[in-house]
């Protein structure tokens, strides 16, 4: 059953997607990262990155085409680090 987001966490989704698509500026929504997590279990509400719907879920995303995601804008890991040090400017 999936946990929901308490007002804090509803707060730093804000934050985090007013920072817009780390790819390309454009509007973004939150993208739970999934690297280094076993297929049942769910990141922190606190382990999310900016990312429009084109490179959140669209042809060629981090959900349909992860590997290529990866190789050209870096890992999940890199692009959580990225954000976090937008947030603390």
């Amino acid at each position: 059953m999936k946990k929901s987001k308490t007002a804090a966490e509803k707060r730093y989704h804000d934050k985090v997607a007013a920072l817009g698509c780390l790819i390309c500026g454009s509007p973004a929504n939150v993208h739970h990262i999934r690297e280094d997590m076993g297929a049942s279990m769910r990141s922190s509400h606190y382990l999310v990155i900016p990312l429009c719907r084109e490179h959140h879920q669209g042809e060629f995303s981090i959900h349909n085409s992860p590997r290529e995601f990866k190789n050209i804008y870096g890992s999940e890991l890199e692009l959580l680090a990225d954000t976090i040090g937008r947030l603390e400017k």
